[in-house]
């Protein structure tokens, strides 16, 4: 999408009582945040330049003087929360066909989170279904017919490591064939796919 899921996580448990950072291995700071890195990956170029301009907003924001978060609460000062965001990138990329980097980040994932998967109509099997009578009427699989997601769900499989989460908004993978075991649903009021959506959450065996 455009950045707000992922700006939004690199946020979340970023807290003005952590601790401050510390340089790791490989220059990584602890940053005093549960979520040490948050990607976004996106196979349209529009959407990823739109993500890496939130990002340079945020990061503005975050940088401006105190005074102008008088009268806020703690968490939203910007003192406080910048350091302790978690490193943030966003990657032009398929996940069908991942190149190098985008697999080094599949490999390091701990929880992953596929959202827009509403729309995604060339996710499931390209099979054409004819009928008979009238040789016009040709109709493709899609994603939206029972929500399956069989590509995404090889591709996860296939780059993922074991112990990963996967959140699913509004679509399913195969936790049969692929190892995923499934963990529950959870429905979501959402404006965009009204009525609501629903997250499935599932775990890589």
């Amino acid at each position: 999408g455009d950045g707000a899921l992922v700006l939004g996580a690199s946020l979340m448990y970023a807290s003005s009582s952590s601790a401050t950072c510390n340089v790791g291995p490989d220059n990584d700071k602890d940053r005093g945040n549960a979520m040490r890195k948050c990607y976004g990956v996106d196979i349209v170029p529009g959407l990823v330049r739109r993500s890496l301009r939130h990002a340079a907003n945020l990061e503005r924001i975050l940088l401006q003087e105190d005074d102008q978060f008088t009268n806020v609460n703690d968490i939203s000062d910007a003192e406080s929360i910048g350091p302790l965001q978690s490193q943030v990138k966003f990657l032009l990329g398929d996940i069908h066909k991942p190149n190098a980097e985008l697999q080094n980040v599949l490999e390091e994932t701990t929880i992953a989170v596929c959202f827009a998967t509403t729309w995604s109509a060339g996710n499931a099997h390209q099979n054409q279904q004819h009928d008979d009578n009238d040789m016009t009427k040709i109709r493709k699989s899609t994603s939206l017919q029972g929500r399956k997601l069989p590509k995404l769900s090889k591709a996860l499989s296939a780059g993922l490591n074991a112990g990963c989460r996967v959140v699913v908004i509004d679509g399913k993978l195969d936790d049969v064939e692929d190892g995923f075991s499934w963990q529950g649903d959870l429905r979501v009021q959402c404006p965009d796919t009204a009525p609501y959506s629903v997250a499935t959450l599932y775990h890589k065996q």
